[in-house]
């Protein structure tokens, strides 16, 4: 294919390129439909820039069930040997990931990933991880995929996210011919360039298989062109043919002698243009000449031609489960299929292909012959499967199964590891209750029983119900189960379940405020292994919800940046929603409402574990009360779920909600007693924030609230030291309680700060009802609304950022600034970082020009 049209698109590809040469690397994910000639573009792009470079072109198959990290496999004899035994062996995908990515940078190289529309979800990660990585090297990544069958949920998706967002990617559209560039192409040739542009829209391999086609009259459809090219193909060729529409991709060199294949065979369709080699093996030339073939095979001959790849791949060493698994459910072999889909799943576990791994455990569980242990196995495999990737109610069916198998086989400590699976399964699913019960029953069934296995499963049943415990503030109860836990596994020797009760007695610490928790916790977090695994993470997830809880903000701030990443490099997205949904109530508090909802909606928009919904849910309510006194129900829907836990430190909240509601519409609601009752129910310790903050909404409505054991500022309030209350949340970067705070002190001055702030936050709601209760009370000069011009902020920044850029105008350094606004200098320094980062530039004199442009300043 001659390449036309196309000048634009390199020259963009050549600059990105050209950067990653002088050692800013970068990617591009180059795009079109099916024919579009994306592989040519890339081809033709390599051949004229390359000079030194490493070139390694690895691709993604067409498999029912992807092959997991299969481009990586097919260039496995491109890497040392310490990468190629991780990647047949490795039990992490980070330390396959990291081996790539070291064997990358060694030297100058392009990865190119063709038909990233069939990736798995490890090489989709294994993009993503390289992506992150790639700044200061000389690596140039190339992905490609088509256009068309990419859809909505498809796993690229959130590849095709990370490159919009990344300043050293960028994504690539090569488009369909124009009429004027189909016109050169046809040349003199006897065709009617209009009516060639017509049938094929433009695309470029339809266009250039019209062309190449040379016997009388065109046929009207590229199928029939393709077709028209096997007139004459002997026996032997058609059999190539034929094995070639059930290879997945490619036919390894390896391959081609046990399998029959000829050189005249070979030869003949090279010369109809209808395959090609590359370093992956025999191929069709485009998959296009796969669907034409196809459409043509004889009926019933497709088991024997994938009975003859299954032998001629274990005529090899080591034949790839995910192929194997293809090639058996194509010939029907039942048992077969049971056997390799079982080590494909455990393969794509591992590789961190979780979604796929559930595919293949799924299909091995199609034999209803299984043996009752390996079956239990199979499925409790699958039920951790489902739950790393958030599909809780698929969890809970196939683990109670896999239980039931357990019980009929007297195995008490397998029943003991299901039942604690399924509290932690429940938990996540907004089944306290049930929860519950499953961590009790997994201590109940070992009573008795003096294996040391199940001594160990005892160990962990005490930790889960601390944990548990934890959850509900009773650290009484949870530092007596850690006890028990901890004596076990010293008898044990058991060290995961050593570190497991350290990370527990870590956060039990920190919500009763030992001063040294926090930082003994996160030292023991900085132990973990590289790939990052539950335990770790639930410490993360844990400790960053406990900052935001009781207002550690710059230090949750820091903790999130750190550990929202790792959750993604290491495919732990139920924990990476519970931390996307901290972050969204962190910048709820801090501001920035906008940046609060869009994480908001990222949680609620997707399939997410309930324990991740309760703050999403809640602070989208709240935007939506505070700006237009309408919350859309969505403070019913997040007491309902909260109610499903009774854990006071997701009730605590929603109530305060409820009062706020009622408080700012009069709307009466039945479930007030209910919320001042709380206060008198729940534990103190490790909730002064929580109980504060019900307190005072509760008093703001005239219903009496007691504020002892609540946080230093709502004492304040309730002693009617309005000055200070706001200083201390002026001190923690919270302006709407700030504002709240100035408000409630009734007097003139203060109100108008408030209503400054509530103005800027876009809280018109509330700053309606501050402004009528003003003026009830006698207040003169009252200001009126800001315009929406005024108000209007199309750089995003919050209104102490917007502090922060005005003062950033007279030089002052950043301890100056800390002085000024009665900040810390860390915290000063993580809000001039976000206004340079909002404003998109990179010194502070820019962002004030830049401001000034924009209008921020005058």
């Amino acid at each position: 294919m001659r390449l036309t049209e196309r000048e634009n698109e390199l020259a963009e590809l050549s600059a990105r390129a050209d950067r990653a040469r002088t050692g800013q690397g970068g990617a591009v994910l180059v795009r079109g439909e099916s024919g579009a000639g994306k592989t040519a573009f890339v081809e033709t792009f390599l051949d004229s820039w390359c000079a030194d470079e490493r070139v390694l072109w690895g691709a993604c198959d067409p498999l029912s069930t992807p092959r997991p990290l299969g481009p990586l496999h097919d260039l496995a004899d491109r890497f040392d040997d310490r990468t190629r035994t991780l990647l047949r062996n490795g039990d992490q995908s980070y330390d396959i990931f990291a081996a790539v990515f070291d064997a990358l940078r060694e030297i100058p190289s392009v990865l190119v990933v063709d038909d990233l529309q069939w990736a798995d979800q490890g090489t989709i990660d294994l993009f993503r991880f390289l992506l992150r990585r790639i700044t200061n090297t000389r690596l140039l990544l190339i992905g490609i995929a088509r256009d068309d069958e990419v859809g909505v949920v498809h796993p690229l998706r959130g590849l095709l996210g990370d490159i919009a967002r990344s300043p050293h990617a960028c994504p690539l559209t090569v488009p369909p011919l124009s009429l004027t560039a189909v016109t050169t192409l046809a040349g003199d040739r006897p065709v009617d360039p209009h009516w060639l542009y017509r049938v094929t829209g433009g695309n470029a391999f339809f266009v250039c298989e019209m062309l190449d086609h040379r016997t009388g009259e065109l046929p009207t459809t590229v199928r029939d062109a393709i077709l028209a090219r096997t007139a004459g193909l002997d026996t032997a060729a058609w059999d190539l043919l034929h094995l070639l529409t059930c290879a997945p991709g490619a036919i390894a060199d390896h391959l081609l002698t046990d399998l029959g294949v000829t050189l005249p065979a070979l030869r003949a369709l090279d010369d109809a243009k209808l395959i090609k080699r590359d370093n992956r093996g025999v191929a069709f030339r485009h998959d296009l000449c796969r669907l034409a073939i196809t459409s043509v095979i004889p009926p019933g001959a497709e088991p024997s031609l994938h009975r003859r790849f299954i032998e001629a791949h274990y005529a090899t060493a080591q034949p790839d489960p995910a192929v194997i698994t293809h090639h058996a459910v194509g010939a029907g072999d039942r048992a077969l299929i049971t056997k390799a889909a079982a080590q494909a799943g455990y393969t794509a576990a591992r590789s961190g292909a979780h979604t796929q791994s559930t595919e293949f455990f799924r299909l091995a569980l199609e034999d209803r012959d299984l043996p009752p242990t390996m079956e239990a196995e199979l499925l409790e495999s699958l039920a951790d499967e489902y739950y790393l990737i958030d599909r809780l109610d698929d969890a809970i069916t196939v683990c109670r199964n896999a239980m039931r198998l357990r019980e009929a086989m007297l195995s008490n400590a397998a029943v003991s590891a299901d039942h604690h699976a399924l509290a932690v399964y429940e938990w996540y699913n907004a089944n306290r209750v049930v929860a519950d019960t499953h961590a009790a029953a997994a201590l109940a069934v070992l009573d008795g029983d003096a294996e040391s296995a199940t001594r160990a499963r005892a160990g962990y049943a005490f930790a889960l119900q601390a944990f548990l415990a934890v959850q509900s503030s009773e650290l009484g109860t949870a530092t007596r189960l850690l006890a028990r836990a901890r004596e076990i596994a010293s008898i044990a020797g058991d060290p995961l379940l050593s570190v497991r009760v350290e990370v527990i007695e870590g956060i039990c610490g920190v919500l009763a405020g030992v001063p040294v928790a926090r930082e003994d916790l996160l030292r023991l977090l900085a132990t973990g292994p590289k790939h990052i695994d539950e335990i770790y993470s639930s410490g993360y997830t844990n400790l960053s919800y406990f900052d935001v809880e009781q207002r550690r903000l710059g230090a949750a701030t820091e903790l999130l940046d750190t550990c929202l990443p790792l959750m993604i490099e290491h495919d732990l997205p139920v924990c990476h929603v519970v931390q996307l949904g901290s972050r969204s109530r962190l910048k709820l508090l801090t501001g920035d409402w906008q940046g609060a909802l869009a994480d908001a909606d990222s949680v609620l928009d997707s399939p997410g574990a309930p324990l991740a919904r309760v703050w999403p849910l809640l602070i989208r309510a709240m935007v939506a009360l505070r700006r237009d006194g309408n919350d859309h129900g969505d403070i019913d829907r997040a007491w309902q779920l909260a109610s499903r836990y009774g854990e006071p430190v997701r009730m605590l909240p929603v109530a305060s909600a409820i009062v706020e509601k009622y408080w700012l519409t009069g709307v009466p609601d039945d479930r007030l007693d209910e919320c001042r009752a709380l206060l008198d129910t729940v534990p103190t310790l490790g909730l002064e924030w929580a109980r504060g903050d019900l307190a005072i909404w509760l008093r703001r409505i005239g219903t009496p609230a007691d504020t002892e054991s609540v946080a230093e500022p709502y004492r304040l309030l309730a002693a009617g030291q309005y000055e200070s209350a706001a200083a201390a949340f002026e001190t923690l970067t919270t302006p709407y309680d700030l504002a709240l705070a100035l408000a409630d002190s009734g007097e003139t001055a203060p109100a108008r700060r408030a209503l400054d702030i509530l103005d800027r936050l876009g809280a018109h709601a509330v700053a309606a009802k501050v402004r009528y209760d003003l003026r009830a009370n006698g207040a003169r000069d009252i200001p009126a609304p800001r315009r929406a011009t005024t108000l209007a902020n199309p750089m995003g920044l919050t209104t102490r950022q917007i502090e922060v850029l005005r003062l950033l105008e007279t030089g002052l350094t950043n301890a100056e600034l800390a002085e000024r606004l009665y900040l810390s200098v860390k915290t000063v320094d993580h809000h001039v970082s976000a206004v340079l980062t909002k404003l998109q530039v990179a010194n502070r004199r820019d962002a004030v020009r830049r401001a000034r442009e924009s209008g921020l300043l005058p």
